[in-house]
């Protein structure tokens, strides 16, 4: 019985291990109040001296070698492999990877685009309709088609008859109407090249505000961190905490078994009522099925830490805790203040309202000119002389001075944001203060009563030892043994919850803090 809370004694010290702040111990202890509570160092030596005194009375068995392919995990080592397997780790830097992405899609805007064209068309063409001046040459040469007549005595001689003039014609109608029919295959290929020279701030106000958000993002993925960290010691400390209750319960089975059998060895010898008998089976009952509870939880428990660690559901795993601790010499004011400077989630928002700010500048931006300069190249293939080949440069302004109001309203919903991230600001500052209190008191409360639970188990024992006493001796009945295993038995299970209840606190106030076992880097500035 006396190893059974062996491995819970050890939990309480696991917190502070590496991100205690050094400060000088303060008189309050308890938000709102000084000279009321405990103080902290003085209650962490009530503690120390509490486990000393236990650890001192308890003898350890001989350890069984573990079967083949266990898991040897403590407090620390779940920490780390569950920062460095769960997918909620992985899909916190893939949302930061991806607010970097938008990084670059922001600042694309600021260089040249180059776009190009191919196109390809096909035209079965008609034979264009006779013009107007080609009917006019076409009459003038029937009508002097017969050429020029000169006497020469009594003979005519005909001068550039119709073969003369109607070359003539047709070289002057060739020269005035050119032939403009494209081929049926027509080939365009395009280049075109713009660069943009003022936007009125709207670029750089993208860029700066995308790499707030990027921020915010890796705040936001710390944040997660903390809180698989959390649920990674939370569930280890239950682990253990069912381990405890199933050795507790199960001590308590061979107790009640050693004291039906007493009982029932009385009523044979007719020293004895039925009753006795009859309550101890009852009692046995009562603690077998308090055994199989125990042996649920721990196969719960179990379940919970593996899914959380992502080892396979039928890995083997053995709780080896280890002693890391150091004492918070700070009151709860001093540790909201800490909080404040270390809260993920608090430097996540700070960086949304600086986002937000830069975002106004970008709407602001649309009520200025933009200007760009646009270089594109065309070649044209079988559309004869009527379609220009070559560069073309243009460098104009456009400048938006009427847009119905979307402007105007783009800014208000934009200074709203802003507001609204303030005031998620101001509410999530009264929640961690929140937090670190009630983990503060949590803390306290435990420290109060693992003493006590412990000095109620001591009692416990010597009530049983006396009570075995008295019935060896003839003077006990097998009632007041069964009372008194009874008593022993809720002592030790409210100091193995009161252990528990310890660590976990001390886990959520590392969280409420903003403290970390795992990595600390600061997320990078904006740049």
């Amino acid at each position: 019985m006396k190893y059974c809370l062996l491995l819970l004694a050890c939990l309480p010290f696991a917190a502070y291990a590496q991100t205690t702040v050094e400060a000088q111990p303060s008189p309050e202890s308890v938000a709102g109040g000084s000279g009321s509570g405990l103080d902290p160092l003085h209650s962490y030596h009530d503690v120390i001296i509490a486990i000393e005194k236990h650890l001192s009375d308890s003898s350890v068995p001989a350890e069984t070698a573990p079967p083949p392919g266990t898991v040897e995990l403590s407090a620390r080592q779940c920490v780390e492999m569950a920062l460095s397997k769960n997918a909620a780790v992985f899909m916190a830097q893939d949302e930061v990877d991806a607010a970097k992405a938008r990084i670059g899609q922001a600042r694309s805007a600021m260089f040249p685009q180059v776009t190009g064209s191919l196109a390809r068309t096909h035209t079965e063409y008609v034979a264009p309709k006779t013009t107007l001046l080609m009917k006019a040459f076409s009459a003038l040469g029937s009508s002097m088609s017969s050429g020029i007549q000169l006497e020469t005595g009594n003979t005519l001689v005909d001068v550039g008859g119709p073969i003369v003039l109607s070359s003539a014609m047709s070289k002057l109608s060739a020269r005035l109407t050119p032939d403009t029919t494209p081929d049926d295959d027509l080939i365009t290929s395009q280049m075109n090249v713009q660069q943009v020279l003022y936007a009125g701030g709207q670029i750089r106000a993208a860029i700066k505000a995308s790499q707030y958000l990027a921020q915010s993002q890796e705040w936001q993925s710390k944040a997660t961190l903390a809180e698989i960290e959390y649920q990674a010691k939370q569930a280890f400390y239950d682990v253990v905490l069912a381990e405890a209750l199933v050795r507790v319960a199960d001590e308590s089975v061979n107790t009640y078994e050693r004291t039906l059998s007493d009982a029932q060895q009385m009523f044979d010898e007719g020293m004895t009522s039925n009753f006795d008998v009859l309550r101890a089976k009852t009692e046995l009952g009562n603690r077998e099925a308090s055994l199989a509870t125990a042996q649920n939880l721990h196969s719960l428990a179990l379940t919970n830490l593996r899914r959380i660690l992502y080892l396979p559901q039928d890995t083997p795993v053995s709780i080896n805790p280890k002693l890391e601790w150091m004492p918070a010499a700070m009151n709860v004011k001093e540790m909201v203040e800490l909080a404040y400077k270390q809260r993920p989630e608090i430097a996540a928002i700070e960086s949304g309202v600086k986002a937000a700010e830069q975002n106004l500048r970008r709407v602001n931006g649309q009520y200025k000119p933009q200007v760009a300069a646009t270089a594109g190249y065309s070649d044209t293939h079988g559309g004869s002389f009527s379609v220009a080949d070559g560069w073309t440069l243009t460098v104009g302004a456009e400048w938006e001075l009427y847009s119905g109001g979307r402007r105007h309203f783009e800014r208000a919903e934009s200074k709203a944001q802003i507001e609204k991230l303030r005031h998620e600001l101001l509410d999530l500052e009264h929640i961690v203060e929140l937090d670190v209190t009630q983990s503060y008191i949590q803390l306290q409360d435990a420290m109060v009563k693992i003493p006590s639970e412990q000095g109620t188990v001591e009692l416990a024992r010597e009530g049983l030892r006396l009570a075995q006493l008295r019935f060896k001796e003839g003077v006990g009945t097998p009632s007041e043994t069964l009372d008194a295993e009874l008593a022993l038995t809720s002592a030790e299970t409210n100091l193995v919850q009161a252990l528990r209840d310890y660590a976990v606190a001390n886990a959520s106030l590392e969280r409420a803090t903003g403290n970390s076992w795992g990595p600390s880097e600061q997320a990078p500035p904006a740049s």
